[in-house]
């Protein structure tokens, strides 16, 4: 007894080793988050300023309502957050349906049939017999995990959701972000606008001077026309300016998910980009815990992780329990009588002996880990470049704001008393339109650099993974962990 005993644990053992997976088939991709970050300590000490991290509605610091409505209209109302709610929706259902492995699939089932039996059907050959059967009973099934792969399988599905989770707040931040860049645009469009109807109070002012000099013959006539003609060109410029607000607002109607006639209702900005927007103390580990598109990537890595561990155990033996109870009686019988009585029970045992297609399975489930894994890679190494440029763009935008100001304020200067001459008799139109274009020039530059600091500070916001917010507890700790050890 104790020799089949022995052979017995023996065959079991080659024959689980048999149905192992193979082991040559493997990932071959590794997550490069920790390298990756190693090399972006310059990022930590990146100081931009002391201000707080902004928080999840960050928005609502440009004290603009409109901004606010229009956003919030978004959010509930564009196609994206429609398509990223039913994507959620889809991964909840996945879910749901890998919870449902572990429960017992059981169904009831009730039936009657008549019929009459022909005399081949008669095994009394006489024929012209009828006969009533009643059926009614249930009948279940229930799979045992025993090698925990409905378990591997449940795990990879909720990652998954939790990835699906995470795309939601990816775009619900792109779809913010994205109107808040159009509505600087808009702000901007608005402020060039004026410098466009600035203009061309200027060209109509030398033309009314250039008028009064040819009255008295102190200049001729060809210089009016040279007046009227730049006059001309300041109207075109402010048409083309006030084109570009008008889309700028289809645009925005289009990001909230709204028709043309939205853009009729929105009405200039008051929104206030002055408002600083900080980096968090520690980027790269801010980087990875808050930016949507990491975190969602990891999440599926870890889920192609699961349903490769899932994949592996249909190499081994299944153990499936049926069984059914119930009544079956003819006519004449009793339907709950002892007699119509009926149950069975049918343990089984499957064990897979062709494996192609499971090691092709696992195969397909070891790419799509390897998949997950660069693409999670790739997220980060974008994301930690894109980071960087946008500190680098607005430190220099800052120190090119200085200069442009300063060109601004010297070619006004330089204007008005080339002006004044002019108007004096003194000088010459040329001069006076030399300095108006060098003006225009200087106030186009500084307003159009304006407009790109503002827009890469939301820029810089979207990079960073949007706001978030911080308990009172944790900016206690944090404000503990910046200050300085005593000694």
């Amino acid at each position: 007894m104790m020799k089949y005993t022995k052979l017995t644990a023996v065959a079991s053992m080659v024959l689980l080793y048999g149905c192992a997976a193979p082991s040559n088939i493997k990932p071959t991709n590794q997550l490069a988050d920790q390298t990756i970050l190693e090399h972006s300590q310059n990022l930590n000490q990146t100081k931009l300023s002391p201000a707080v991290w902004p928080a999840e509605d960050w928005w609502v610091v440009l004290n603009d309502r409109q901004l606010e409505n229009l956003i919030d209209l978004a959010l509930k109302n564009s196609p994206d957050m429609q398509l990223a709610n039913a994507n959620l929706m889809n991964a909840s259902a996945m879910v749901m349906a890998a919870d449902a492995q572990f429960d017992p699939s059981v169904s009831a089932d009730a039936s009657m049939s008549r019929a009459r039996l022909s005399r081949s059907q008669d095994y009394s050959f006489q024929g012209h017999r009828y006969g009533t059967i009643y059926n009614l009973g249930l009948s279940g099934s229930y799979s045992f995990d025993l090698w925990g792969g409905e378990r591997d399988a449940w795990e990879g599905a909720v990652n998954n959701q939790r990835a699906a989770q995470v795309d939601h707040q990816a775009a619900r931040i792109t779809l913010s972000t994205a109107i808040v860049q159009t509505y600087v645009q808009l702000s901007n469009a608005y402020a060039l606008q004026d410098l466009a109807q600035k203009d061309l109070d200027r060209t109509n002012r030398i033309v009314d001077i250039t008028s009064r000099l040819l009255k008295h013959g102190l200049t001729s006539e060809d210089r009016l026309y040279t007046a009227q003609s730049g006059a001309a060109a300041a109207k075109q410029t402010l048409k083309k300016r006030e084109l570009a607000v008008s889309q700028l607002k289809n645009a925005l109607a289009t990001l909230v998910g709204q028709g043309p006639d939205l853009a009729n209702t929105i009405h200039r900005p008051s929104a206030h980009m002055d408002t600083e927007l900080a980096l968090p103390r520690e980027l790269p580990a801010n980087l990875l815990a808050h930016r949507p598109d990491i975190v969602a990537a990891k999440w599926r890595v870890e889920a192609s992780s699961k349903e490769i561990d899932s994949a592996k155990t249909r190499f081994y033996p299944n153990v499936n329990l049926s069984a059914t109870a119930g009544f079956k009686a003819m006519l004449g019988d009793a339907v709950f009588g002892e007699e119509s009585q009926a149950w069975s029970v049918q343990p089984a045992i499957s064990l897979p002996l062709f494996t192609t297609g499971l090691k092709a399975n696992l195969i397909e489930k070891t790419a799509g880990y390897d998949s997950a894994v660069a693409q999670y890679n790739k997220t980060l190494v974008n994301a930690l470049g894109e980071v960087s440029d946008n500190i680098l763009a607005m430190q220099s935008m800052e120190k090119q704001l200085d200069d442009a100001h300063q060109s601004m304020n010297l070619a006004d200067k330089s204007y008005h008393i080339t002006e004044k001459r002019y108007e004096a008799g003194m000088g010459s139109q040329l001069e006076v339109l030399m300095a108006e274009q060098q003006l225009i020039q200087a106030e186009s530059s500084f307003t159009l650099l304006k407009n790109q600091q503002q827009e890469q500070q939301v820029m810089l916001v979207r990079s960073l993974g949007g706001g978030f917010y911080q308990a009172p507890e944790q900016q206690q700790a944090s404000a503990t962990q910046s200050e300085p050890a005593s000694n």
